[in-house]
């Protein structure tokens, strides 16, 4: 049974955001991904604001067991590259992020395709003794 403290979460609203980011697969399309991941997609106020992880996928050949094929060889004409959100609640996700979300705008230059978003309550945890990073990583803002 999970923790009883599932309904304190909800009433909360924690959030678990992904976005799937489909990049162009040469150089030049990856190098100009990270600078706007780094420096344009910015959280102007962090208070509701988790963590936040911007994640490579790996090859299958490297891990046999992946059965989400996200990484380059399984496709050929992109790279995956994941965003990770863990918000404190909706609201502060919606104002922060959710807010500049428009389909109707033209792909990135670097996007193959356009991303895909999906958001996730949290119904049941496991809290580990590892500790999240300490500050930001070089280059984000």
């Amino acid at each position: 049974m999970c923790n009883t403290s599932v309904v304190q979460y909800k009433e909360k609203g924690m959030k678990i955001v992904l976005i799937h980011w489909r990049i162009k697969p040469d150089e030049e399309s990856n190098r100009c991904f990270l600078e706007h991941w780094k420096t344009s997609n910015t959280i102007g106020n962090r208070d509701g604001l988790i963590a936040e992880f911007l994640s490579d996928s790996l090859k299958i050949s490297d891990f046999p067991y992946i059965t989400w094929h996200l990484d380059p060889e399984s496709f050929g004409n992109f790279r995956s590259y994941v965003t990770t959100g863990l918000w404190a609640d909706s609201d502060s996700f919606e104002k922060q992020v959710a807010a500049y979300f428009n389909d109707d705008r033209p792909l990135l230059c670097f996007e193959k395709y356009r991303r895909r978003r999906v958001i996730f309550d949290p119904v049941c945890w496991r809290v580990g003794q590892a500790k999240l990073p300490f500050g930001d990583s070089d280059g984000v803002k």
